[in-house]
This record gives C-alpha cells, sequence and structure tokens, in this order.
C-alpha cells in the first residue's frame, strides 16, 4: 500500500476541500492510504475526519497565494512582507513533515502551496500539483513568473481544473484538464427545495434566484444587489438567497479592527451594505443573506436560476452543482465561467461589472420558465458527461500510478 500526503490550504468549506473530499472518498484504499495535513484549523478538519481521513493541522506553514481570488495586491499589499518572511521556515516545516510521514507522492490542493512543492523535491518526493486557482497578473509580473516556474520545475503531473487555468501555466506535456466535479449522489435533481422555501418565507411559487460565495468580493455579491430593484420591477415577487459568508456589520474591536479599516479591508463590506440600504424595503426582505450552509443540494433545489456575477476569472464550483440539479445559470462572461456555460443553451454569459446586464438576463428566464427548465436539461446532461466525481476522480487516480509507475 503507498501512502499519500494532501497539502490543503484552507480551513473553511469550499470547493478545493470539497473536490479533494470527494477525491479521498473514491480512493482504493487496498493500494493508497491518504493522510490530509491542512494549514489551518476550520470545518474541513471534521470534514475530512467525520469521513474516516487521518487529518492533521499544521500551522506552521504558510501558503502563499498569487491568484486572481487573492494575490496580496490593493487592499491587501499589507500581507506580502509577512508571508515573504514566511517562505522559508514553511519549506523547512514542510521537509520535517514529510519524513515524518514518508509518503510515496505528495498531492498539493492548490497553487498556493509552492513551499511544499519545494520540500517534496528537496526530500526527492514526487508531487501531483493540483492547480484550482488562475494565476493573478499582478503589477510587475514577478511573482507570477516566479510562481510558473515553481509549478513547472518541481510537479511531476500538474491538474489544472480548467483549460483557462491551464493556460495560465508554461505549456508541458505534464499538465493534463481534469474538470472539478460533483457528486450526483449528493447533488440529486430529484430533491425538493420546500424546507428552504418554508424557512426563508418564500412562497412556493415565488421565482428564485440563488448565489452561492456570500460576501467574498470575488463572487461579485454586489453586482447582483445592485441588479436587484431592477430584476424586481421586471419579475415581480423574486426572491434571492445569497449562501456564503455574509458582508461584516461591525469591524473587529480594539487595534486590529482600527488597522483593518485604515487599510481598507472593510470597504466591499461597506459598498455592500450601503447598495443594501439603497434598496426599498421590500427588495431588502426579498434579498435572504442566509450565512455559511452546509445544505448547499436543498438551496439549489429551491432555486430556478443561479447567479454567478464573478469580477475575476475562476472556476465556478457553483455552476456545475446548479446543473447537476437541473439549475440553469446567469454567469460572468469570464475565464472560467465561459467553459462551464453556453450561452443560450445551458445558462447565459453576461459582461462582468455590469448589474443592468445581469438583471435582464436573469429576469429573461425567470419569466420564461419552459425556457429555463430546457436550459436546465442541458445543464444536467453536460454536467454528467463532464463533471462526473467518479469519471474525474479515476482520471486523477491514474495519474498517481502514472507517477508511482503502477
Amino acid at each position: 500500500m503507498k501512502r499519500i500526503l494532501y497539502f490543503h490550504h484552507g480551513g473553511g468549506i469550499g470547493g478545493a476541500p470539497l473536490s479533494l473530499l470527494y477525491l479521498l472518498q473514491r480512493l482504493d484504499r487496498s493500494r493508497y492510504e491518504p493522510v490530509v495535513v491542512t494549514l489551518k484549523p476550520g470545518p474541513v478538519v471534521d470534514l475530512f475526519r467525520s469521513a474516516g481521513i487521518e487529518t492533521h493541522i499544521e500551522p506552521g506553514i504558510s501558503d502563499f497565494s498569487h491568484t486572481t481570488l487573492e494575490w496580496y495586491g490593493g487592499r491587501e499589499w499589507w500581507r506580502l512582507p509577512g508571508k515573504l518572511l514566511r517562505i522559508m521556515p514553511s519549506i523547512h516545516r514542510a521537509r520535517e513533515l514529510v519524513r515524518s510521514f514518508s509518503p510515496a507522492l505528495v498531492h498539493l490542493n492548490s497553487s498556493t502551496l509552492a513551499p511544499c512543492a519545494v520540500a517534496c523535491a528537496r526530500e526527492r518526493i514526487p508531487v501531483v500539483w493540483h492547480i484550482r486557482e488562475p494565476l493573478a497578473q499582478g503589477v510587475f509580473g514577478l511573482r507570477r513568473a516566479l510562481l510558473r516556474y515553481v509549478i513547472d520545475r518541481y510537479a511531476d503531473r500538474v491538474i489544472a481544473i480548467s483549460q483557462y487555468d491551464a493556460e495560465q501555466l508554461i505549456p508541458s506535456k505534464r499538465i493534463h484538464v481534469i474538470y472539478n466535479f460533483v457528486d450526483f449522489a449528493l447533488f440529486d435533481r430529484s430533491l425538493s427545495g420546500e424546507r428552504v422555501r418554508t424557512e426563508l418565507g418564500i412562497p412556493p411559487d415565488a421565482p428564485v434566484v440563488v448565489m452561492l460565495g456570500g460576501a467574498a468580493e470575488p463572487k461579485g455579491a454586489l453586482i447582483l444587489v445592485q441588479a436587484f430593484p431592477a430584476l424586481r420591477a421586471a419579475v415581480p415577487g423574486v426572491q434571492a438567497i445569497i449562501a456564503g459568508p455574509p458582508p461584516c456589520r461591525a469591524p473587529e474591536p480594539g487595534i486590529k479592527g482600527i488597522a483593518k479599516r485604515l487599510l481598507g479591508a472593510y470597504a466591499y463590506d461597506e459598498a455592500l451594505l450601503s447598495a443594501l440600504r439603497q434598496c426599498d424595503r421590500s427588495a431588502q426582505a426579498a434579498l435572504h443573506f442566509i450565512g455559511i450552509r452546509q445544505d448547499i443540494p436543498p438551496i439549489l433545489a429551491a432555486a430556478d436560476c443561479l447567479a454567478f456575477p464573478s469580477v475575476v476569472p475562476h472556476f465556478a464550483r457553483p455552476i456545475i452543482e446548479a446543473a447537476a440539479m437541473g439549475v440553469p445559470a446567469v454567469a460572468s462572461d469570464l475565464g472560467g465561467p465561459r467553459e462551464l456555460v453556453l450561452h443560450g443553451e445551458t445558462g447565459l454569459l453576461v459582461p462582468p461589472n455590469d448589474p443592468s446586464a445581469l438583471a435582464s438576463a436573469l429576469a429573461s428566464i425567470l419569466n420564461d420558465p419552459v425556457w429555463g427548465k430546457a436550459m436546465g436539461e442541458m445543464a444536467y446532461q453536460r454536467a454528467r458527461s463532464l463533471f462526473d466525481a467518479a469519471a474525474n476522480a479515476a482520471a486523477t487516480v491514474a495519474m498517481y500510478g502514472d507517477v508511482l509507475g503502477i
């Protein structure tokens, strides 16, 4: 039996840990023994452990992100010096862990794990590196160039979750595109959304738009809130469910909170709350920020359409989860969503940062439920062919055998 050590960068629930969980659940335990090391505590630890997967927390290793979702630029520039100072200690600690666990192979679950890749190379352990995020351009391109070099230099195989992500890397025959996948046993289109509608006081016949991602700036909740008054005018009675971190209504107390405010860390939350206040009371009551949830399939079952108004390119797990539930999507016409939505067939693509276009596209689907259901059906069939967990997990595991020569 071969031990595989999985490094995961975060502690929160999201697309990357869920995809890793689906993969581990389909791993042949007679051939492979998985061990997960996550760099931060959080609900992912319980998620993996509850599935019977040995999981450890290692705060002594720091990730280093240079992606469209996070790259220590703009309002996050203040984090860069600390991240740079932790690179060498992180490599050292990762080497200690690799020696301790003695894996046959290491699987890195994010592009942000460059220190772990360097550590594995120094310990002569092969690496399969999952690239789940497009690389950021940055200001001068130095960090981007360095990360591209590290991926090319230290990965024995690279898995990109979309063609767009693969195109950000130095071309190589070691790069393979395996789309993120969805568990059709969990995302069962026969589920009812009645419980969710009842919980939120939404009438059974009300049109519902769902957005997953909460108040994270790259996901575009501000665009949806700005679009909502026009959508309400075009589709009377429409309701919106926004799952994920809610906007921060009260900054952290003390010096840390003051510093974050001065650095603009709360600017997006404040803009989102301001947009909410500009909606009339009926529109505010129809916008449901429900926080971080684990019951995503029933939430999608309550939807007539998914909104994914992202403002930066990245793979959109909510789109494929909605497709598995037979729900069409309206998404930003950016790298990632552009591969997942066939415009006019499985959903609609709209210009990013355009509330008017988003409102119009959502209204066109909600006001024509027959068309919406037809697009949802086509989205489901396409998801079955491209995003099935069993098939895509098998393709990933086959890569292990290829690297290990078994």
